[in-house]
């Protein structure tokens, strides 16, 4: 899927990237009135390490539970102050899916269903999962660009 083709819709988004993220990331979500956060998860290895990083950049509560229930329940709650929605970018997350791949899977799981609640509340959720390696969720769409538009480096838009 193409960076045009993901801004077009109006559904909630779960996909993976294992190349460059596009340039214009951060301005296709500013001109569809999302904001753009990005979760730096590149050393997450585990559940754990996963939550610990989802929970520091989304700013969830003192009281997370560390669960992935309390995960959902912080990643929904976050529709109730997003404008239009909001892009949130996982940085390099091969190291997690290879090591634990069914909670790695589990997290894939709560970020669709969370996805999907935001557009029950008129809101969009659009995910993008870093990974070096499409066999390590072959089930997610990958979001692709032309060399024109990707930027210098992993994760992070140039």
């Amino acid at each position: 899927m193409t960076l045009e083709q993901l801004f077009a819709g109006n559904a909630g988004s779960v996909l993976r990237f294992n190349a460059r993220l596009p340039t214009a990331l951060a301005a296709a979500a500013q001109a569809a009135g999302m904001e753009l956060v990005t979760v730096d998860s590149g050393k997450a290895r585990d559940k754990s390490a996963f939550l610990r990083a989802s929970a520091k950049a989304l700013h969830f509560p003192e009281y997370f539970g560390q669960n992935w229930d309390a995960f959902y329940d912080c990643i929904a709650d976050r529709a109730q102050s997003a404008g239009k929605g909001e892009v949130i970018v996982f940085e390099e997350l091969s190291g997690f899916a290879r090591t634990e791949p069914e909670e790695f899977a589990t997290a894939v799981d709560a970020l669709r269903d969370a996805a999907e609640f935001w557009v029950e509340q008129s809101k969009r959720l659009i995910v993008l999962i870093g990974l070096d390696q499409p066999l390590l969720a072959p089930e997610l769409p990958e979001l692709t660009g032309s060399s024109s538009t990707t930027g210098t480096g992993r994760g992070r838009p140039a």
